[in-house]
């Protein structure tokens, strides 16, 4: 991975839950959209990332044209799965990007291959 091509920063995302109190009442503005923190306190955000946009396309959906685009985001190896990955979005450029596929190289231990798009989603 050449190291000039990281010139995207972007922010990994993951739904929580809302905490609850005792009586099992959801706390106001608890849970939600929250920054990703890898186990050893690593959070993932302004992450070095080769973003490659790819062209959209639109579609009806529901009584309205809707607007999607895809890209693909090549960034440095860290220690997650492709499962929790699947659950997590993307913050770049003032867009939101759900991830669609992640995988590693070759070796599992050099960088991450994404497969991201912006648009339209359920509920998220």
């Amino acid at each position: 991975m050449l190291a000039h091509r990281l010139r995207h920063r972007i922010t990994f995302q993951r739904n929580e839950p809302a905490q609850r109190d005792e009586n099992n009442v959801p706390i106001p503005n608890s849970g939600g959209w929250q920054t990703v923190v890898l186990a050893d306190g690593t959070r993932l955000e302004n992450v070095p990332a080769e973003v490659l946009t790819g062209p959209g396309r639109e579609f009806q959906g529901g009584a309205a044209t809707q607007a999607e685009a895809s890209a693909r985001i090549n960034l440095r190896w860290f220690p997650a799965s492709e499962r929790d990955m699947a659950v997590w979005r993307v913050l770049w450029d003032g867009r939101v990007y759900n991830i669609t596929s992640a995988e590693a190289d070759v070796t599992a231990r050099r960088e991450w291959r994404l497969r991201v798009v912006d648009g339209p989603s359920e509920g998220q």
